[in-house]
């Protein structure tokens, strides 16, 4: 097994972030201590990994591994054909075989022979199994987290609470009696998602509103939409597109109409908002621009050898739509 920064930390009781600045000539760290962690490293064999070159070209194995094939909702958000684009022409100069798998928690992502060639690995839209972290970090493999912050790793995700909150501050007043429709699922989208309403709500002295959460998206049905008519409650903000898109469905089902009795926004300028009736009030989180990121880590962490944190946080573009009455 390959000798990492880790270890090196670990002999030399200090942090990886400063074996990290030693091994790529920080001038931030005395010349003392340098020293040390410079004959730990040799004395343990430490060697950073090869890449493997084609004329001037650099050639990169990067495995592109992608949430469960059980969650529905995946391809209707993100492409992942252009967040793949996004990638390569993030990396413009080299060739990459990107190694495409999809997360299991049952399954050993690395236990074929090719999967354990990686330069280095991009978990789009999922979560890191512990023990497939664990291993990565062991082997000194780079990896990035997309559409997630987890601190402790490099990652780039959109800024959900910042870009809900100003797509709310846009569309409601003060005398607006909003109410934001979830699905029931805690996670850190939902979280920021729900916390960015709130934050605009309370930006705009907006007293009266209400949260929904769902079980399925069966309820969102003619009983829904009376309740919501006698209460009231006519400004309606989806925590994502294919919520806000039942909800027009629905509406219009039963003869509502948006934004005459219904105003409506979504979240994420996903590929099923293009099928509906209207234009949609939502935030477009570009794919494209994640994988051109993604690149640019790339070029950072496995071509330029950069060893420091890697933590990007992107903004979504805000798109008017007709989804809500002035």
């Amino acid at each position: 097994m390959s000798v990492t920064i880790y270890d090196i930390a670990k002999e030399a009781g200090v942090s990886a972030s400063t074996v990290s600045r030693v091994l790529n000539s920080s001038s931030l760290i005395s010349d003392e201590r340098s020293s040390n962690i410079i004959e730990i490293a040799n004395r343990l064999g430490y060697t950073k990994r090869a890449i493997k070159k084609q004329k001037s070209r650099a050639i990169l194995n990067i495995k592109l591994v992608l949430g469960q094939l059980n969650d529905p909702s995946l391809p209707l958000v993100y492409s992942v054909p252009e967040l793949i684009d996004g990638i390569k022409a993030g990396v413009p100069e080299n060739q990459l075989n990107i190694i495409c798998e999809t997360s299991n928690k049952t399954k050993d992502l690395f236990s074929s022979k090719k999967s354990g060639q990686a330069d280095a690995v991009i978990f789009a839209f999922c979560q890191v199994p512990k023990s497939t972290e664990q291993y990565l970090k062991e082997n000194n493999i780079p990896f990035l987290v997309l559409n997630r912050s987890p601190e402790e790793n490099d990652f780039i995700t959109f800024n959900n609470k910042e870009a809900m909150n100003e797509l709310v501050k846009k569309s409601l007043v003060k005398t607006s009696r909003p109410v934001f429709l979830e699905m029931y699922s805690e996670n850190e989208i939902t979280t920021e998602r729900r916390q960015g309403f709130l934050n605009a709500c309370e930006e705009l002295s907006i007293a009266d509103y209400e949260f929904i959460q769902l079980n399925s998206l069966d309820e969102i049905d003619r009983h829904l939409l009376t309740n919501f008519t006698k209460k009231g409650k006519k400004q309606i903000v989806a925590m994502n597109d294919i919520i806000a898109s039942v909800f027009m469905f629905q509406a219009l089902k039963n003869s509502y109409k948006i934004p005459e009795d219904f105003s409506l926004s979504g979240f994420d300028g996903s590929s099923v908002s293009s099928m509906l009736a209207s234009e949609l009030r939502t935030v477009s989180l570009q794919i494209n621009k994640l994988g051109r990121k993604s690149g640019d880590w790339i070029t950072k962490r496995v071509l330029e050898r950069e060893e420091a944190a890697y933590q990007v946080y992107l903004k979504g573009k805000y798109i008017e739509g007709s989804t809500y009455s002035s």
